[in-house]
């Protein structure tokens, strides 16, 4: 796994920061808690609302924006947290392979006695690990501060923040997929971090549309409609939320590596 440690090393300092803002995100969301746990006016605010709204914002049926479960989906899970992972996994998934390629040293790691197919998965691998660390780290901050910030109350247990997290990471580990297969099959950094950004744009504002009945039958084409179909926190995991994103995960990993053995890179 030497190639995959290496790739590890040389995002270090970056996995670091993204560590200490995702620390940042976590207590600067759940210190806010306290101030508005009493309050009805997010209630109120998204009362009349139509439901694309409401889901895009994370409301979801009878539960309070203002009550624990309501709080955590709708400024976590439903919003900050999703577009950290996204951000975080076409990064590392683009670099995998396509940025490797476009600053030349993917060529210093072929020269070596190494097959495509190894440099290939271990790079995946690797930015697998990076996200499902990140979101893991991340995910503990929140179960460790949500009971001092009156968090794990009425209902909500640390289990429940975890087993939600667990859920995020999926959603993370597929957007890892996506950025390192169109970079592996076809090269291009860019080209990887632009496929990859319209599909999580473009599948939130389906999620909308699919949330207001507009185009119910193509909930299942967008990933946020997977992970956000119910409120995780107070309803636990939709069935999908896991399955579908891990098993798209491995089929686009493992068509990512076999046309990059069969591109021609010069």
């Amino acid at each position: 796994m030497t190639i995959a440690l290496r790739y590890f090393i040389d995002r270090r300092r970056w996995n670091i920061w993204w560590v200490v803002g995702g620390f940042a995100m976590v207590f600067f969301t759940v210190a806010f808690y306290p101030s508005i746990k009493d309050q009805t006016t997010f209630d109120e605010i998204f009362k009349d609302a139509p439901e694309g709204i409401k889901a895009l914002v994370g409301a979801q049926g009878d539960i309070s924006l203002s009550s624990p479960a309501g709080y955590l989906h709708s400024q976590l899970f439903a919003q900050l947290f999703p577009i950290a992972l996204i951000v975080f996994g076409t990064s590392v998934g683009a670099r995998a392979i396509a940025g490797a390629e476009d600053d030349g040293t993917l060529e210093l790691m072929l020269s070596n006695p190494v097959t495509r197919v190894r440099v290939a998965v271990e790079r995946y691998l690797s930015g697998v690990v990076m996200i499902v660390g990140f979101s893991a780290v991340t995910t503990a901050m929140m179960m460790a501060l949500a009971p001092p910030f009156e968090l794990a109350t009425e209902g909500v247990t640390v289990m429940d923040i975890g087993l939600a997290g667990l859920a995020a990471t999926c959603f993370g580990v597929l957007f890892v997929s996506i950025a390192f297969a169109m970079g592996a099959a076809f090269g291009g950094r860019s080209r990887a971090l632009a496929v990859s950004a319209v599909i999580g744009v473009g599948g939130f504002i389906l999620f909308g549309l699919v949330s207001a009945n507009v185009i119910t039958p193509a909930r299942f084409l967008t990933p946020w409609w997977w992970l956000l179909s119910r409120n995780l926190v107070a309803e636990g995991l939709p069935p999908e939320s896991i399955y579908l994103p891990l098993g798209i995960s491995a089929l686009l990993a493992a068509t990512g590596i076999w046309r990059f053995q069969l591109r021609d890179l010069r």
